[in-house]
């Protein structure tokens, strides 16, 4: 049985395509610059909307944002983040759609009743865009490691990317083009005019399923949803859930440069973790040398001394 859901929802998180693909279909003309920000908890300054230093450098040393928990929590993090998001899916799912009867269970009482509060607000295209596809979802984390309640408090942070899935699945359909395009050519026969129309409709076909267009007119958006059980052998209950849109959460420099990452990774179909640890390494190292070099200077000019062995 699935750790985080109870058996009424485990079907639904099984094949969780099925489920969402209605939702999705009615939202496509939607943007997620669009997108609302809510939370179950009426809150808005509370939303975690990034890593901070801790969960920078742990990327940094360990290539993921949260180092393993102690055995003793018996939290196994490979295993529920996965089954969280898939939890998130679920839950917003039913939040956007209504189906309130469909949380119980799941979700506490009270974090209905703000959920409730905050949907009447919405237009149904705001609603449209409360849904987490889990495979949108390019990053997720535990922000509070160190007060967790011995693993029994964990809150789940997420970074999606609406039609991330879309633009994915384009990569590799441009892909399969190009290799069939080179084969096609390369079986022509050494027919020159033939290989020039070859490759004027594989450039024309790739112009038109571009999937840089999907990544550049859709917004980040980052969920927090907190997860609690009375002990590890408990059933986990969602206490909290809220999202923030990342137009809202961060400055424009911040926000171009996460979705530049995501554009390499997807585009270059690399791990976004990859990604993001170089990037962060190299901005280590750049301040490392600035520093070193800024300490020298001040050292030449006497403000400060060296140190004596």
């Amino acid at each position: 049985m699935h750790p985080l859901l109870p058996p009424t929802l485990l079907a639904r998180v099984k094949s969780p395509r099925l489920h969402l693909l209605r939702t999705f279909m009615s939202s496509q003309p939607c943007r997620s610059a669009l997108a609302p920000s809510y939370s179950s908890t009426g809150d808005l300054a509370k939303i975690v909307a990034r890593l901070g230093p801790n969960r920078i450098s742990t990327m940094i040393m360990a290539g993921k944002p949260n180092r393993p928990f102690p055995q003793e929590f018996q939290v196994d993090l490979d295993e529920f983040l996965p089954g969280a998001v898939s939890a998130a899916g679920v839950v917003t799912s039913s939040v956007s759609s209504g189906d309130w009867e469909g949380l119980q269970g799941l979700v506490d009482r009270e974090c209905i009743t703000g959920l409730q509060a905050s949907m009447d607000t919405m237009d149904k295209v705001q609603k449209d865009l409360v849904v987490v596809n889990p495979d949108d979802v390019f990053l997720s984390f535990v922000s509070n490691p160190e007060q967790c309640d011995s693993g029994n408090n964990l809150h789940l942070v997420t970074f999606s990317l609406p039609k991330l899935e879309q633009a994915r699945n384009m990569v590799k359909e441009n892909k399969e083009l190009l290799r069939q395009t080179e084969q096609n050519i390369k079986d022509s026969e050494g027919d020159v005019q033939q290989k020039v129309v070859m490759m004027d409709e594989y450039r024309a076909k790739v112009s038109s399923n571009d999937p840089h267009d999907l990544l550049k007119e859709n917004e980040i958006l980052i969920g927090n949803f907190r997860f609690v059980r009375a002990s590890p052998s408990s059933q986990w209950t969602i206490m909290e859930v809220a999202q923030i849109n990342s137009v809202q959460a961060w400055a424009t420099i911040f926000k171009l440069r996460w979705k530049g990452r995501l554009n390499i990774a997807t585009r270059g179909g690399y791990e976004f973790y990859t990604i993001l640890r170089a990037d962060y390494m190299t901005d280590y190292i750049a301040f490392a040398t600035f520093t070193g070099f800024y300490v020298l200077q001040l050292i030449g000019a006497g403000v400060i001394s060296a140190p004596h062995s």
